[in-house]
């Protein structure tokens, strides 16, 4: 398998200022570098208030990571391991996707749903169908995230999301998530095994908040 090669910092952080003098009113992402191309380890989204900690060689967030209006405290030397390469999702193409906005794109969706998440549970009248979930204590943030929103789409209970129940999933994408051209191919993106239907398990890795190991077929 040939790797694609990862822009460095520099490079995306150059695109992402042009994109957003292009797009003045669009919350563009616009990476911190540090020395040779290299990431900061903390990056923030100025517009949503979320900071999380990277691997400083590709920029990739780590999962459990993220904290809204403060800096997490983040390991300066956490670079990608060859582990890492278990995970299926990490090199696949998301059609229509900008070089190097994938990451921006979900990790904008992931802002989006946790704020949602956060304020479906506060609400006095908790709104949409699917069933509530007990949040797992063991889970992180983005994961309970993952599970709250896979049961707002699970109607029927049939643990995947099937074709009716995915077209709220690809409004809400369209909707909340940028860069726009990254969203009209995510749920073929998130369907793995090319079943026509969604596993909270491939749910979990198309967002990031994949666990290492888990077997999706």
């Amino acid at each position: 398998m040939v790797l694609e090669k990862v822009p460095s910092c520099d490079q995306e952080r150059q695109t992402a200022q042009d994109e957003a003098r292009q797009n003045p009113r669009e919350a563009i992402f616009i990476p911190d570098c540090g020395l040779q191309g290299l990431y900061k380890p903390v990056q923030c989204h100025q517009s949503t208030g979320y900071c999380w900690c990277v691997l400083v060689d590709t920029g990739r967030p780590i999962p459990g990571t993220s904290a809204r209006y403060k800096k997490p405290e983040c390991d300066s030397a956490a670079r990608s391991r060859d582990s890492e390469m278990e995970d299926p999702f990490r090199d696949r193409d998301l059609t229509g996707c900008p070089e190097g906005k994938k990451v921006e794109f979900i990790t904008s969706l992931l802002d989006a749903l946790t704020t949602d998440m956060v304020q479906a549970i506060n609400s006095p009248t908790p709104s949409g169908g699917g069933r509530f979930v007990e949040p797992d204590p063991s889970h992180t943030l983005e994961e309970r995230v993952v599970h709250w929103y896979f049961a707002q789409l699970d109607n029927n209970g049939s643990f995947d999301i099937n074709k009716k129940e995915m077209k709220p999933f690809k409004r809400y994408v369209k909707k909340k998530a940028k860069p726009k051209r990254c969203a009209r191919k995510f749920t073929d993106y998130c369907d793995l095994n090319k079943d026509k239907t969604i596993s909270l398990q491939e749910l979990k890795g198309c967002l990031g908040v994949n666990k290492e190991g888990v077997q999706f077929f």
